[in-house]
């Protein structure tokens, strides 16, 4: 390394596989192959974790906002690391504050309660990645013109038959998942999604809840 006096130098880490948008949704998933089913669950788990740190564990606390596959980038064996702190908000009075504030974020993951009161909470980063765990099982894009993934996916995914669930999973997956993971991980997505932000889990409760259906837990374990 060089150091020239009165320069500043910006130091980026090399990101070798793009981000989840580019592998999911562009030439690059052909070129890159498919992510697998097990790649996809260690991906959700791994920004699961980041955004649990940021609400629970930073100090001051952060709250993203812009939680979305573009912002998602993969390194190493597919591991995620969350990025772009943009539009993020700082700081405990950011937690509990009671004036609404400018809409921010990107259309399709916005949480629809932010969107309704302009309110923001560490519960609009749980809708958001409500909505990339659906895009994970998915496929698809965020949205299809005026339709959220949300939306397009209401029926099948609040459906209680893992063969329902399966007809909405990407088709490049070709089948190849694990039937009670499915349902373990649309079942986070619904509650992460719910319309009353209160009631959503906190991440911390998310990430365990992946971790215990990585390791198949019996049906008895799982959320409720």
């Amino acid at each position: 390394m060089w150091i020239v006096t009165g320069e500043q130098l910006l130091l980026l880490e090399y990101i070798p596989n793009k981000s989840l948008y580019d592998r999911l949704h562009s030439h690059k998933a052909t070129s890159s192959g498919c992510l697998s089913w097990s790649n996809r669950i260690s991906i959700a788990l791994d920004i699961a974790h980041a955004l649990d740190y940021l609400h629970s564990v930073a100090d001051p606390p952060v709250i993203h906002r812009d939680v979305k596959s573009s912002n998602i980038l993969l390194v190493n064996n597919n591991h995620a690391k969350l990025a772009d702190f943009g539009l993020c908000k700082l700081g405990h009075d950011a937690y509990g504050a009671q004036t609404p504030t400018i809409i921010r974020g990107s259309l399709g993951y916005v949480d629809t309660n932010y969107l309704n009161t302009g309110l923001v909470s560490p519960k609009s980063d749980v809708y958001s990645f409500g909505v990339l765990l659906l895009e994970l099982i998915t496929g698809m894009k965020s949205l299809h013109g005026s339709i959220t993934l949300a939306e397009w996916t209401n029926e099948c995914r609040k459906h209680q038959d893992v063969d329902v669930m399966m007809g909405m999973l990407d088709p490049k997956l070709n089948g190849q998942v694990n039937g009670e993971q499915l349902r373990v991980l649309v079942h986070v997505a619904n509650m992460a999604l719910l319309e009353n932000s209160m009631a959503r889990p906190s991440m911390a409760e998310i990430a365990h809840w992946i971790s215990s259906c990585m390791e198949r837990l019996p049906e008895s374990h799982l959320p409720t």
